[in-house]
């Protein structure tokens, strides 16, 4: 499962035994960082972590404060600055990543509207924006922690914010957020005073539906579960699509391929993989999947075989228009050079990645630009964003 499902798992066992927890947040970066905005790490009240907001490296600082804000119910406002690392001061976050890191710690008392808000958008269909207040300045009215829960169609919900156009501009911001794909900071001016605001967005996982129950489909569900992708297997022989093979997988489905694509309605965040080792049901699985928007239609076996199952789908009258076939992957996976089940399993894991993220799937040193997408255009840059914090500090 993915990290945030992780996380609101744990969270529901400590809401049900009436228990408080601390939930850390990255509400901002600058520079070179490990997590991006959007990372969350839970800490209970007897210790127990789940999820992480950095490669390890600020994890026990943060769960020091996280203990106090659990005890005074106080929202704090972390900075970890490893820009200046090699400063060789003694107390310096040795990071290595030359960059900013912001982090909001809160306290979470049982059920707790925004964790229930993180709930309801995870299993989807429908994306969210939380907008995080986490910094204010002088004479602002609003506090550290409050918060808008928007979703597309629906009445925003309101945490802490009173000033009606301040919940306005909160919800016009997330709706362009939402609109650019990428979670970022934004600094905005009101009349209820200046706030600094991270805007998150809630995606629910992607789908994957493999059409093939056999032995090599095993290391790819339990991969693909591995990622945070919700996995279903279809197969209608019997002893294939079985929970002893299948333990972890989102669903299972004894099904043909045609009443599968139907019952699971795949969209434009679903994945699917043929891989039956059997020409009849490969041939009526991509029949089924070739219309449907599916971004990822991976196909198993060399490109000769494809080659006839699309010859032979054709001379049915099902020809398969370019922009299908732009989405088909076949030969599966990444030229990862991979043998065993398991090789071939992370080569089509890998390969859709790098699909869903719009890249190319080559080697890191041989991407120019940045690792990560930068904010949306209208989002201020994360230099500016603590500049203007500081003099919010400065001030407050």
């Amino acid at each position: 499962m993915s990290e945030l499902e992780s996380i609101l798992l744990a969270y529901e066992k400590v809401s049900r035994a009436h228990r408080v927890a601390a939930l850390a947040s990255v509400v901002s970066v600058s520079g070179s960082t490990y997590r991006r905005i959007g990372a969350h790490m839970l800490i209970t009240d007897d210790g127990e972590v789940t999820g992480a907001i950095s490669g390890g490296c600020l994890e026990r600082d943060v769960r020091r404060h996280a203990m106090w804000v659990m005890q005074s119910g106080k929202p704090t406002h972390l900075v970890y600055d490893s820009t200046g690392d090699d400063d060789g001061t003694e107390d310096a976050f040795a990071l290595g990543c030359n960059g900013v890191v912001e982090v909001l710690v809160e306290r979470l008392l049982p059920e707790d509207a925004y964790m229930a808000f993180l709930g309801r958008c995870m299993p989807g269909p429908e994306s969210g924006v939380v907008a995080t207040v986490f910094a204010s300045g002088p004479g602002a009215a609003t506090t550290t922690g409050s918060r808008l829960l928007w979703c597309a169609g629906k009445t925003p919900l309101a945490l802490g914010l009173e000033d009606a156009a301040q919940v306005q501009a909160l919800a016009e911001n997330a709706r362009s957020v939402l609109a650019s794909g990428i979670s970022s900071t934004r600094t905005l001016e009101s009349g209820a005073g200046r706030l600094a605001v991270c805007f998150e967005i809630i995606e629910p996982p992607p789908r994957l539906a493999i059409f093939g129950g056999g032995h090599d489909a095993v290391p790819v569900a339990a991969l693909a579960k591995a990622v945070g992708i919700r996995v279903i297997v279809v197969d209608p022989r019997p002893g294939h699509a079985t929970r002893s093979r299948f333990p972890t997988v989102d669903g299972l489905m004894a099904a043909e391929p045609q009443a599968a694509v139907d019952a699971l309605a795949l969209d434009g965040s679903s994945l699917a993989v043929v891989m039956n080792h059997n020409y009849r049901q490969d041939l009526a699985a991509l029949r089924a999947l070739l219309p449907t928007p599916v971004p990822y239609l991976g196909v198993l076996g060399p490109r000769r075989r494809t080659g006839r199952l699309l010859a032979d789908l054709a001379a049915s009258d099902c020809v398969a228009t370019e922009k299908q076939l732009a989405r088909l992957y076949s030969p599966v996976g990444l030229d990862l050079g991979a043998e065993t089940p398991a090789e071939v399993a992370l080569a089509i894991v890998a390969e859709m990645k790098a699909v869903l993220a719009g890249r190319r799937g080559g080697p890191s040193r041989e991407r120019s630009g940045t690792l990560h997408d930068r904010a949306d255009p209208r989002s201020d840059s994360a230099h500016r964003i603590e500049r203007r914090l500081e003099s919010i500090r400065a001030v407050a």
